[in-house]
């Protein structure tokens, strides 16, 4: 069947999420236009962990090799004790490779927000642009006409929200209430590599579950820096965003009685790299399309942090969103597609990581594990679309 035959399609929002669904819709030769609200085209934040499911993403993309150039590849998971310091249980990297194709990767956000960015850049220098805040659209049977804060207006067949976690496009068509603060705050810092103490640079990869918190460490860039978090429950309110500043006394404050060579790290970080962020969740969406107009990514389902599945699920919509085009010979038949591929698998790992939140968190109950077969068992590029 033909592709879809749209002259060029809008995307709002300028991160993972966005430009992967932008690349892959140039590699099928469907012309694409993002608008992002920040006035610099970047990603903040700190490491991410790309799963074999989401580097199958990336493959599609063209992108993996450029992606692993710039990450780590950890040898192992190591799950540890939190007071002692001590190796319960390791996972061999190859394991995952054996199993599932692929290692995992250990990348700094803004090193593929920079791949896919250059990617985009290089088959169209014009379709990115900065400094455009979405705050409406209008859409009829032929197209939607996207408003932006700087008075600009583009319209077009197509319009995809992935403007993430606190999405205006899904607020503005879906309605529903705003992203909530859900109980918990993370301390994050990404730390230079040679900084941190000698057996978290051994070991690369290292989760250590406490009562009621647990902090996770990995090395970006082959050793290069060494990305820190430390989640728990808290009675506070913290501001969304993840860039709220903290000090090296809050964080040991918090984890006092987790290992010495744990709090030799959080003294490691610089004064100015330690930060707070507070988690937010919104309810799981049934309907991803209206219209003319769909959802990806954190804006469709917003993922906690717990399965290290958010950019690999971004990837995975991006693709077969895009398939669905080429596989479609209208925009409501591709958007039908998407929806019935993508949605439950969507929610249902979105709801997969908070349960994996609450048990890593609570010694006492048995995590159902990030590397289960039905998380990495998934490629976006060859899913059955019907």
């Amino acid at each position: 069947m033909d592709a879809v035959t749209v002259d060029r399609i809008v995307v709002v929002g300028g991160g993972i999420g966005g430009l992967s669904l932008a690349l892959a819709l140039q590699r099928r030769d469907i012309a694409v236009t993002v608008y992002e609200r920040a006035s610099e085209l970047r990603e903040i934040g700190a490491g991410i962990v790309m799963q074999p499911n989401g580097r199958n993403g990336l493959i599609d993309l063209g992108v993996n090799d450029a992606v692993a150039a710039v990450s780590s590849c950890p040898a192992a998971v190591h799950a540890c004790d939190y007071a002692t310091g001590e190796v319960i249980a390791g996972l061999p990297n190859a394991w995952l490779e054996e199993n599932f194709g692929l290692p995992l990767l250990a990348v700094h956000r803004g090193d593929l927000h920079s791949v896919l960015l250059a990617a985009v850049r290089d088959n169209d220098p014009a379709a990115v642009h900065a400094a455009h805040e979405f705050v409406a659209l209008d859409q009829d049977a032929d197209g939607v006409t996207v408003r932006f804060a700087n008075g600009a207006t583009d319209t077009a067949p197509l319009v995809i929200g992935a403007d993430g976690n606190g999405s205006a496009v899904r607020s503005f068509v879906f309605g529903g209430p705003p992203a909530r603060f859900n109980g918990q705050v993370a301390f994050r810092a990404v730390l230079p590599g040679e900084a941190a103490p000698a057996i978290t640079r051994e070991r690369e990869l290292a989760m250590h579950r406490g009562p009621g918190r647990y902090l996770l460490y990995y090395s970006l860039r082959g050793g290069e820096l060494m990305n820190l978090i430390g989640c728990g429950h808290t009675d506070t309110w913290e501001e969304e965003g993840w860039s709220i500043p903290a000090t090296a006394q809050q964080f040991l404050d918090a984890y006092a009685d987790f290992a010495p060579h744990l709090l030799d790290l959080i003294r490691a970080v610089p004064d100015d790299a330690l930060f707070k962020w507070g988690l937010y969740d919104r309810e799981p969406l049934d309907v991803w399309t209206s219209g003319r107009v769909a959802i990806l990514g954190d804006a469709a389902h917003p993922m906690t942090p717990f399965l290290g599945q958010g950019a690999s699920m971004a990837v995975e919509d991006a693709v077969v969103l895009a398939r669905s085009l080429e596989a479609s010979s209208t925009v409501e038949e591709a958007l039908e597609i998407y929806q019935n591929v993508r949605c439950e698998r969507g929610n249902n790992v979105a709801l997969w990581s908070v349960e994996e939140g609450r048990a890593l968190q609570d010694p006492d109950l048995p995590t159902q594990g990030t590397f289960r077969p039905e998380l990495l068992n998934y490629n976006p590029a060859s899913v059955p679309l019907r």
